[in-house]
């Protein structure tokens, strides 16, 4: 799913180039989708190979505005050796909501087997809800481990460098850079939409750092939930009933503890989902997260 953050991609383009192929178990891929009006969007995509049926999902604008989580499913011909996916709904998204903004990647392309985590490059259509044509681009992925790996070989070469000072050195981390992105970060006055088949919500919540005496209030529905709590290593367990099409949640930060922001970790868990996250919050801040039913 995508909507029209150039964040990062001057360095996932230069992780892109000249990188080489070879086998692995991981199946996982990051890269950008080319749109047609030449814009870039980074694009994360996890496939799961069963008897040529493929399961998995998608994570498009990563830690952007509109950053977005979708499944998909689809095939795999080992005989011809097209890979074909979609994406079939959201599980999260950043994004304002509406019946018709989203736009689902559909792929078809020849890959030489998903099992050796080839490249993943080619056009795709973008369609609505409806099966209406949104807009259609490229695709252009490369195996997250080689990126991985060629990230730290940056790193090292930044690291001896004699051109670069060493100020600058301490500062400059492609490999964390790469690291952070794998944070589903919960920004001050944002909301994250999740969609829901359940009938309650678990979150956990816990200091995954340095604990620090952050302490926090937690909402549902604008009404108190979880007052004054200090969060520690010790994981808080609550459970939110989902009684209404619309349920939301808040979490305001009631200090900055002795390390600044006020941070805590928490995973947004359902009978088909669990979504990690981390607020990193002022004293005084709010953020969101709204649970939508599908039924």
């Amino acid at each position: 799913m995508f909507k029209n953050n150039k964040y990062f991609l001057f360095i996932l383009t230069l992780l892109l180039l000249n990188t080489e192929i070879y086998s692995q178990s991981e199946q996982e891929y990051l890269g950008v989708i080319k749109l047609n009006d030449s814009s870039f969007i980074s694009y994360r995509l996890n496939l799961l190979e069963n008897n040529n049926l493929i399961s998995g999902y998608s994570i498009t604008d990563i830690g952007g505005d509109h950053e977005t989580k979708s499944n998909i499913k689809g095939t795999y011909d080992n005989k011809t050796n097209i890979l074909s996916f979609k994406e079939i709904g959201i599980v999260y998204t950043k994004s304002e909501i509406s019946d018709y903004d989203f736009c689902y990647i559909h792929f078809k392309g020849k890959v030489n087997s998903v099992d050796s985590n080839k490249n993943i490059e080619g056009k795709f259509n973008g369609l609505y809800n409806d099966g209406s044509t949104c807009i259609n681009g490229e695709i252009k992925l490369r195996n997250i481990q080689k990126i991985e790996k060629r990230a730290e070989k940056i790193d090292k070469l930044i690291q001896k460098s004699k051109q670069v000072d060493k100020t600058i050195k301490s500062t400059i981390s492609v490999a964390q850079t790469l690291d952070s992105l794998k944070m589903n970060i919960l920004k001050p006055n944002q909301n994250l939409t999740m969609f829901s088949n359940s009938s309650k919500l678990e979150l956990k919540i816990y200091d995954a750092g340095k604990v620090d005496g952050d302490k926090i209030n937690v909402y549902v529905n604008d009404t108190i939930f979880l007052r004054n709590y200090v969060v520690s290593k010790k994981i808080k367990q609550l459970t939110i009933p989902l009684k209404s099409k619309l349920t939301s949640i808040k979490v305001e930060a009631l200090n900055i503890g002795t390390i600044p922001p006020n941070t805590a970790k928490i995973e947004i868990i359902d009978q088909e989902n669990n979504i990690n996250t981390l607020t990193r919050l002022k004293k005084g801040e709010k953020t969101s997260i709204t649970i939508v039913k599908n039924n």
